[in-house]
């Protein structure tokens, strides 16, 4: 069983509770289509604090949660499939400095940008982009990633994502949605990686 008090929901700050439903955005590409059209319908009541719109997506959080693990409790797979926008986001923090921008914000952008990535590997279509980014825009989340580096961003980024924990030899593996609702972990050529991360940093692509 999950035991989870609501109303320590109402104690916590309106950022850290953006940085929070970045963790449940993700249930929604990788797994339940349903949920991630429910989010997009319930977000400002989230963002309200609604509790009955707060204990629907625990439950369902979990729920999503635990069916995954259940299905790979060794770790063999499929369970890195929670790491979905993890990739990037981890470069994220870890290019900006630990604390400058909080875990679900790297996550929030990292997703953005595991999109466009599922997008040019044609996973997936660019009206699904689009409703991810606005959904993690209308949270309250960055979708333009930010520069770590003046002199080669792109490079930055696929040092600090080589030392990640899903990579294997230097070989990034990546969290990319194979199709809405459905999750794949695997790797991309560095090419294209570079071009999804100058437009995910570029103007182009803003804070909405």
């Amino acid at each position: 069983k999950v035991v989870c008090d609501l109303n320590t929901l109402k104690t916590v700050p309106d950022r850290e509770l953006s940085a929070g439903l970045a963790e449940v955005i993700k249930y929604g590409p990788i797994a339940d289509m349903d949920f991630l059209a429910w989010l997009e319908a319930h977000m400002d009541a989230l963002l309200a604090r609604e509790p009955a719109a707060l204990a629907h997506v625990v439950k369902r959080s979990c729920e999503i949660k635990a069916w995954v693990v259940g299905q790979d409790e060794r770790e063999a797979g499929l369970r890195a499939i929670l790491n979905f926008g993890h990739t990037f986001g981890h470069a994220i923090e870890a290019g900006l400095g630990y604390g400058e921008w909080l875990h679900g914000e790297g996550v929030g952008c990292g997703m953005v940008m595991a999109a466009h990535l599922s997008l040019r590997l044609g996973l997936v279509d660019a009206m699904f982009v689009s409703r991810l980014t606005q959904l993690v825009a209308k949270a309250g989340l960055p979708v333009k990633g930010p520069i770590l580096s003046a002199a080669d961003n792109a490079g930055r980024y696929l040092e600090l994502m080589r030392v990640d924990k899903k990579s294997e030899a230097g070989d990034i593996k990546f969290v990319l949605i194979d199709g809405p609702g459905r999750a794949v972990v695997r790797g991309a050529p560095e090419p294209m990686v570079r071009q999804v991360i100058d437009f995910c940093c570029s103007n182009v692509l803003r804070n909405i």
